[in-house]
Protein backbone atom coordinates (compact mmCIF):
# COMPACT_ATOMS: atom_id res chain seq x y z
CA UNK A 1 0.00 0.00 0.00
CA UNK A 2 1.07 3.66 -1.28
CA UNK A 3 0.05 6.78 -0.21
CA UNK A 4 0.28 10.25 -1.63
CA UNK A 5 -1.07 13.52 -0.68
CA UNK A 6 -2.97 14.71 -4.18
CA UNK A 7 -4.86 17.70 -5.62
CA UNK A 8 -5.76 21.20 -3.91
CA UNK A 9 -3.06 21.30 -1.05
CA UNK A 10 -0.31 20.68 -2.89
CA UNK A 11 -1.49 23.16 -5.83
CA UNK A 12 -2.01 25.67 -2.82
CA UNK A 13 0.89 25.05 -0.79
CA UNK A 14 2.88 25.43 -4.71
CA UNK A 15 1.44 28.82 -4.75
CA UNK A 16 1.86 30.09 -1.23
CA UNK A 17 -1.55 29.96 -0.49
CA UNK A 18 -3.43 28.38 2.41
CA UNK A 19 -3.93 25.00 2.88
CA UNK A 20 -7.75 24.11 4.10
CA UNK A 21 -7.44 20.24 3.29
CA UNK A 22 -6.07 17.70 2.31
CA UNK A 23 -7.01 14.79 0.10
CA UNK A 24 -4.84 11.93 -0.23
CA UNK A 25 -4.65 8.69 -2.60
CA UNK A 26 -4.59 4.82 -2.06
CA UNK A 27 -2.56 3.01 -4.01
CA UNK A 28 -1.98 -1.01 -4.59
CA UNK A 29 -4.77 -1.74 -2.06
CA UNK A 30 -7.57 -2.87 -1.52
CA UNK A 31 -11.36 -1.60 0.82
CA UNK A 32 -10.37 -4.45 3.11
CA UNK A 33 -6.92 -3.77 4.18
CA UNK A 34 -7.90 0.34 4.55
CA UNK A 35 -11.41 -1.08 6.63
CA UNK A 36 -8.95 -3.24 8.76
CA UNK A 37 -6.68 -0.38 9.55
CA UNK A 38 -9.31 1.68 10.92
CA UNK A 39 -10.48 3.96 8.44
CA UNK A 40 -14.79 4.62 7.66
CA UNK A 41 -16.07 3.95 4.13
CA UNK A 42 -18.06 6.84 3.07
CA UNK A 43 -19.72 7.58 -0.38
CA UNK A 44 -21.58 5.42 -2.75
CA UNK A 45 -20.31 5.98 -6.16
CA UNK A 46 -16.79 5.36 -5.69
CA UNK A 47 -14.53 3.80 -2.36
CA UNK A 48 -13.51 6.96 -0.07
CA UNK A 49 -12.72 6.35 2.96
CA UNK A 50 -11.91 8.71 6.60
CA UNK A 51 -8.65 8.60 8.33
CA UNK A 52 -9.52 7.32 11.95
CA UNK A 53 -7.88 9.99 13.36
CA UNK A 54 -7.40 13.00 11.09
CA UNK A 55 -10.62 12.02 9.60
CA UNK A 56 -9.01 13.76 6.08
CA UNK A 57 -10.49 11.77 3.26
CA UNK A 58 -8.31 8.48 1.30
CA UNK A 59 -10.01 7.24 -1.89
CA UNK A 60 -8.35 4.15 -3.30
CA UNK A 61 -6.50 5.25 -6.45
CA UNK A 62 -9.35 4.67 -9.87
CA UNK A 63 -9.93 4.88 -13.34
CA UNK A 64 -13.30 6.29 -14.85
CA UNK A 65 -15.52 5.32 -17.88
CA UNK A 66 -17.83 7.41 -19.44
CA UNK A 67 -21.45 5.50 -19.62
CA UNK A 68 -23.99 8.12 -19.76
CA UNK A 69 -24.95 11.66 -19.53
CA UNK A 70 -23.70 14.07 -17.32
CA UNK A 71 -21.48 14.74 -14.21
CA UNK A 72 -22.60 10.93 -12.74
CA UNK A 73 -22.50 9.21 -15.91
CA UNK A 74 -19.52 7.38 -14.82
CA UNK A 75 -18.20 3.97 -14.35
CA UNK A 76 -15.42 3.49 -11.60
CA UNK A 77 -12.69 0.93 -11.32
CA UNK A 78 -10.79 1.02 -8.08
CA UNK A 79 -9.03 -2.46 -7.96
CA UNK A 80 -5.15 -2.70 -6.80
CA UNK A 81 -3.67 -2.68 -10.43
CA UNK A 82 -4.46 1.09 -10.71
CA UNK A 83 -1.37 3.40 -10.96
CA UNK A 84 -1.00 6.34 -9.45
CA UNK A 85 -0.57 7.81 -13.36
CA UNK A 86 -3.67 6.43 -14.00
CA UNK A 87 -5.80 8.33 -11.34
CA UNK A 88 -3.99 11.21 -12.06
CA UNK A 89 -4.85 11.13 -15.50
CA UNK A 90 -8.86 11.33 -14.79
CA UNK A 91 -8.36 14.60 -12.99
CA UNK A 92 -9.59 17.62 -13.98
CA UNK A 93 -6.78 20.52 -14.24
CA UNK A 94 -3.04 19.64 -14.60
CA UNK A 95 -2.09 21.84 -11.18
CA UNK A 96 -4.42 19.41 -9.47
CA UNK A 97 -2.70 16.09 -10.97
CA UNK A 98 0.44 16.91 -8.89
CA UNK A 99 1.02 14.18 -6.34
CA UNK A 100 3.40 13.97 -2.86
CA UNK A 101 4.71 10.95 -1.58
CA UNK A 102 5.87 10.61 2.22
CA UNK A 103 9.56 11.17 1.75
CA UNK A 104 8.16 15.26 0.30
CA UNK A 105 8.87 14.33 -3.83
CA UNK A 106 6.61 15.16 -5.63
CA UNK A 107 5.31 13.24 -8.73
CA UNK A 108 4.08 15.24 -11.77
CA UNK A 109 3.53 13.77 -15.05
CA UNK A 110 1.18 15.90 -16.87
CA UNK A 111 3.63 19.27 -16.17
CA UNK A 112 1.32 21.30 -13.75
CA UNK A 113 4.11 22.40 -11.74
CA UNK A 114 4.98 24.25 -15.56
CA UNK A 115 1.27 25.17 -15.30
CA UNK A 116 1.66 26.54 -12.09
CA UNK A 117 4.86 28.71 -12.97
CA UNK A 118 3.19 30.20 -16.64
CA UNK A 119 0.01 30.72 -14.33
CA UNK A 120 -2.04 28.76 -16.84
CA UNK A 121 -5.69 26.19 -16.28
CA UNK A 122 -5.22 23.08 -18.80
CA UNK A 123 -7.10 19.97 -18.83
CA UNK A 124 -5.03 16.82 -18.49
CA UNK A 125 -6.37 15.07 -20.84
CA UNK A 126 -9.22 14.84 -23.41
CA UNK A 127 -11.67 13.13 -21.11
CA UNK A 128 -12.14 16.83 -19.21
CA UNK A 129 -15.07 16.95 -21.72
CA UNK A 130 -16.89 14.21 -20.24
CA UNK A 131 -17.75 15.45 -16.89
CA UNK A 132 -19.70 18.95 -17.36
CA UNK A 133 -19.16 19.80 -13.86
CA UNK A 134 -15.81 20.56 -14.65
CA UNK A 135 -16.96 23.72 -16.71
CA UNK A 136 -17.79 24.79 -13.28
CA UNK A 137 -15.25 23.87 -11.87
CA UNK A 138 -12.59 25.83 -13.87
CA UNK A 139 -14.56 29.05 -13.62
CA UNK A 140 -14.35 28.57 -9.70
CA UNK A 141 -10.24 28.08 -10.08
CA UNK A 142 -10.35 31.10 -12.36
CA UNK A 143 -11.91 33.01 -10.09
CA UNK A 144 -9.69 31.60 -7.39
CA UNK A 145 -6.78 32.31 -8.83
CA UNK A 146 -7.24 35.85 -11.19
CA UNK A 147 -5.40 37.83 -8.45
CA UNK A 148 -2.19 35.93 -9.27
CA UNK A 149 -2.88 36.72 -12.71
CA UNK A 150 -3.68 33.05 -14.12
CA UNK A 151 -5.58 32.36 -17.14
CA UNK A 152 -7.54 29.32 -19.09
CA UNK A 153 -5.91 27.52 -21.65
CA UNK A 154 -7.78 28.37 -25.20
CA UNK A 155 -7.45 24.20 -25.63
CA UNK A 156 -9.23 24.17 -22.74
CA UNK A 157 -11.78 27.39 -23.26
CA UNK A 158 -12.43 25.15 -26.58
CA UNK A 159 -13.30 22.29 -24.62
CA UNK A 160 -15.78 24.27 -22.02
CA UNK A 161 -17.43 25.76 -25.24
CA UNK A 162 -17.98 22.49 -26.42
CA UNK A 163 -19.28 20.73 -23.06
CA UNK A 164 -21.76 23.90 -22.96
CA UNK A 165 -23.20 23.52 -26.36
CA UNK A 166 -23.60 19.67 -26.54
CA UNK A 167 -26.47 19.82 -23.68
CA UNK A 168 -24.33 18.46 -20.95
CA UNK A 169 -24.64 21.39 -18.97
CA UNK A 170 -28.12 20.67 -18.46
CA UNK A 171 -27.85 17.24 -16.83
CA UNK A 172 -26.39 19.21 -13.62
CA UNK A 173 -27.95 18.90 -10.78
CA UNK A 174 -29.22 22.11 -9.45
CA UNK A 175 -27.38 21.84 -6.02
CA UNK A 176 -24.39 21.43 -7.56
CA UNK A 177 -24.95 24.59 -9.35
CA UNK A 178 -25.22 26.23 -6.10
CA UNK A 179 -22.14 24.13 -4.28
CA UNK A 180 -19.99 25.83 -6.48
CA UNK A 181 -21.46 29.09 -6.69
CA UNK A 182 -21.11 29.14 -2.89
CA UNK A 183 -17.18 28.47 -3.38
CA UNK A 184 -16.86 30.73 -6.10
CA UNK A 185 -18.20 33.58 -3.99
CA UNK A 186 -15.77 33.33 -1.30
CA UNK A 187 -13.21 34.08 -3.74
CA UNK A 188 -11.16 37.55 -4.61
CA UNK A 189 -12.84 37.68 -7.70
CA UNK A 190 -16.33 35.75 -7.78
CA UNK A 191 -17.39 38.27 -10.70
CA UNK A 192 -14.92 35.91 -12.73
CA UNK A 193 -16.72 32.50 -12.18
CA UNK A 194 -20.24 33.97 -13.57
CA UNK A 195 -18.09 35.48 -16.56
CA UNK A 196 -16.30 32.27 -17.91
CA UNK A 197 -19.76 30.72 -18.05
CA UNK A 198 -21.13 33.45 -20.26
CA UNK A 199 -17.91 33.10 -21.69
CA UNK A 200 -18.03 29.66 -23.04
CA UNK A 201 -22.24 29.41 -23.21
CA UNK A 202 -23.13 27.71 -20.18
CA UNK A 203 -24.68 30.56 -18.21
CA UNK A 204 -27.39 31.01 -20.44
CA UNK A 205 -28.15 27.39 -20.18
CA UNK A 206 -28.10 27.37 -16.38
CA UNK A 207 -30.26 30.80 -16.07
CA UNK A 208 -31.53 34.24 -16.81
CA UNK A 209 -28.52 35.85 -14.66
CA UNK A 210 -26.91 39.01 -16.19
CA UNK A 211 -23.70 40.67 -14.37
CA UNK A 212 -24.91 44.02 -14.13
CA UNK A 213 -22.85 45.26 -11.02
CA UNK A 214 -19.27 44.33 -11.37
CA UNK A 215 -18.03 46.89 -9.62
CA UNK A 216 -20.29 46.28 -6.88
CA UNK A 217 -19.21 42.21 -6.63
CA UNK A 218 -15.89 43.53 -6.44
CA UNK A 219 -16.36 46.24 -3.34
CA UNK A 220 -18.79 43.37 -1.37
CA UNK A 221 -16.28 40.22 -2.01
CA UNK A 222 -13.46 42.40 0.06
CA UNK A 223 -15.89 43.70 2.79
CA UNK A 224 -17.73 40.44 3.06
CA UNK A 225 -18.22 36.57 3.42
CA UNK A 226 -21.76 36.98 3.92
CA UNK A 227 -22.62 34.55 0.95
CA UNK A 228 -26.24 35.99 1.31
CA UNK A 229 -25.02 39.36 0.84
CA UNK A 230 -22.62 38.53 -1.56
CA UNK A 231 -25.49 36.40 -3.77
CA UNK A 232 -27.45 39.71 -3.57
CA UNK A 233 -25.04 42.04 -4.97
CA UNK A 234 -24.71 39.56 -7.33
CA UNK A 235 -28.24 39.16 -8.75
CA UNK A 236 -29.02 42.84 -7.78
CA UNK A 237 -31.01 44.73 -10.52
CA UNK A 238 -32.06 41.54 -12.63
CA UNK A 239 -35.81 41.24 -13.33
CA UNK A 240 -36.33 37.77 -12.76
CA UNK A 241 -35.10 36.83 -9.26
CA UNK A 242 -37.17 34.04 -8.04
CA UNK A 243 -36.38 31.88 -11.07
CA UNK A 244 -33.02 32.84 -11.29
CA UNK A 245 -32.69 31.72 -7.21
CA UNK A 246 -34.34 28.61 -8.48
CA UNK A 247 -32.01 28.10 -11.42
CA UNK A 248 -29.35 27.98 -8.35
CA UNK A 249 -30.88 26.16 -5.69
CA UNK A 250 -30.38 29.13 -3.38
CA UNK A 251 -31.54 28.25 0.05
CA UNK A 252 -34.63 30.12 1.36
CA UNK A 253 -32.97 32.35 3.75
CA UNK A 254 -30.38 33.47 1.07
CA UNK A 255 -33.43 33.73 -1.80
CA UNK A 256 -35.38 35.88 0.52
CA UNK A 257 -32.52 38.63 1.91
CA UNK A 258 -31.80 38.74 -2.09
CA UNK A 259 -35.28 39.37 -3.15
CA UNK A 260 -35.61 42.13 -0.53
CA UNK A 261 -32.29 43.76 -1.36
CA UNK A 262 -33.88 44.37 -4.57
CA UNK A 263 -37.13 45.75 -3.02
CA UNK A 264 -34.29 48.23 -1.37
CA UNK A 265 -32.61 49.29 -4.37
CA UNK A 266 -36.02 50.05 -6.30
CA UNK A 267 -37.20 52.30 -3.39
CA UNK A 268 -34.30 54.34 -4.48
CA UNK A 269 -35.95 55.30 -7.74
CA UNK A 270 -39.52 56.09 -6.88
CA UNK A 271 -41.25 58.80 -4.67
CA UNK A 272 -40.90 58.21 -1.05
CA UNK A 273 -43.93 58.07 0.59
CA UNK A 274 -45.04 56.54 3.87
CA UNK A 275 -47.25 54.55 2.18
CA UNK A 276 -44.49 52.57 -0.04
CA UNK A 277 -41.98 52.57 3.06
CA UNK A 278 -44.50 50.90 4.89
CA UNK A 279 -45.89 48.43 2.37
CA UNK A 280 -41.65 47.13 2.26
CA UNK A 281 -41.68 46.92 5.67
CA UNK A 282 -44.72 44.70 5.53
CA UNK A 283 -43.81 42.33 2.90
CA UNK A 284 -40.18 41.89 3.88
CA UNK A 285 -41.38 41.26 7.84
CA UNK A 286 -39.32 43.50 9.08
CA UNK A 287 -40.86 43.53 12.32
CA UNK A 288 -40.76 39.97 12.94
CA UNK A 289 -37.15 39.07 11.05
CA UNK A 290 -34.78 42.35 11.24
CA UNK A 291 -31.58 40.58 10.82
CA UNK A 292 -32.68 39.07 7.90
CA UNK A 293 -33.64 42.63 6.46
CA UNK A 294 -30.70 44.07 7.65
CA UNK A 295 -28.41 41.67 5.91
CA UNK A 296 -30.33 42.68 2.85
CA UNK A 297 -29.58 46.61 3.65
CA UNK A 298 -26.02 45.40 3.77
CA UNK A 299 -26.37 44.77 -0.09
CA UNK A 300 -28.02 47.21 -1.00
CA UNK A 301 -25.83 49.60 0.56
CA UNK A 302 -23.68 49.41 -2.47
CA UNK A 303 -26.06 50.46 -4.93
CA UNK A 304 -27.14 53.75 -3.08
CA UNK A 305 -26.94 56.81 -5.80
CA UNK A 306 -25.93 59.99 -4.32
CA UNK A 307 -28.63 62.09 -4.81
CA UNK A 308 -31.05 59.31 -3.08
CA UNK A 309 -32.28 60.41 0.41
CA UNK A 310 -30.18 58.45 3.14
CA UNK A 311 -32.92 56.35 4.72
CA UNK A 312 -31.95 54.90 8.26
CA UNK A 313 -33.56 51.46 8.15
CA UNK A 314 -32.08 50.98 12.19
CA UNK A 315 -34.19 54.21 12.93
CA UNK A 316 -37.12 52.99 10.82
CA UNK A 317 -37.23 49.96 12.62
CA UNK A 318 -36.97 51.73 16.20
CA UNK A 319 -39.87 54.33 15.15
CA UNK A 320 -42.16 51.45 14.28
CA UNK A 321 -41.44 48.94 17.17
CA UNK A 322 -42.75 51.22 19.59
CA UNK A 323 -45.61 51.88 18.04
CA UNK A 324 -47.89 49.36 19.41
CA UNK A 325 -51.18 47.70 18.75
CA UNK A 326 -54.25 49.42 20.80
CA UNK A 327 -55.64 46.80 22.65
CA UNK A 328 -58.98 48.53 23.92
CA UNK A 329 -60.37 47.80 19.91
CA UNK A 330 -62.26 45.24 20.13
CA UNK A 331 -62.08 43.72 16.48
CA UNK A 332 -59.18 42.50 14.70
CA UNK A 333 -59.59 44.18 11.58
CA UNK A 334 -60.40 47.56 13.83
CA UNK A 335 -56.92 46.84 15.52
CA UNK A 336 -54.85 46.78 12.76
CA UNK A 337 -56.56 49.47 10.59
CA UNK A 338 -55.11 51.69 13.80
CA UNK A 339 -51.87 49.93 13.89
CA UNK A 340 -51.53 51.02 10.08
CA UNK A 341 -52.15 54.85 10.82
CA UNK A 342 -50.58 54.93 13.55
CA UNK A 343 -47.25 53.78 11.72
CA UNK A 344 -48.10 55.71 8.26
CA UNK A 345 -48.14 58.83 10.87
CA UNK A 346 -44.80 58.51 12.24
CA UNK A 347 -43.68 57.53 8.47
CA UNK A 348 -44.72 60.89 7.27
CA UNK A 349 -43.00 62.65 10.15
CA UNK A 350 -40.01 60.63 9.74
CA UNK A 351 -40.21 61.67 6.02
CA UNK A 352 -41.03 65.24 6.69
CA UNK A 353 -37.24 65.41 9.17
CA UNK A 354 -34.79 64.45 6.39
Amino acid sequence: MKIYLVGGAIRDSLLDLPVLEKDWVVVNAKERELIEEGYKKIGKDFPVFLHPETKEEYALARKEKKIGKGHKGFEFISDSDVTLEEDLLRRDLTINAIAQDKKGRLIDPYKGQLDLKNKTLRHVSEAFSEDPLRVLRVARFLAKLKHLDFKISPDTLRLMNEISSSGEIETLSKERFWIETQKALLTKNPETFFNVLEQVGALERITSLKLLNESEIVKASKASEDIAILWSVVVAKNIDIKNINQSFNVPNEVSEISIICNSLIKLQDQELSPEKILELVQNSDLMRKPDRFFRAVNAASYFIKEDSKNILWESIFDLLNNIKADTALVEGKSIAKKLYEDRLHALNNYLLDL
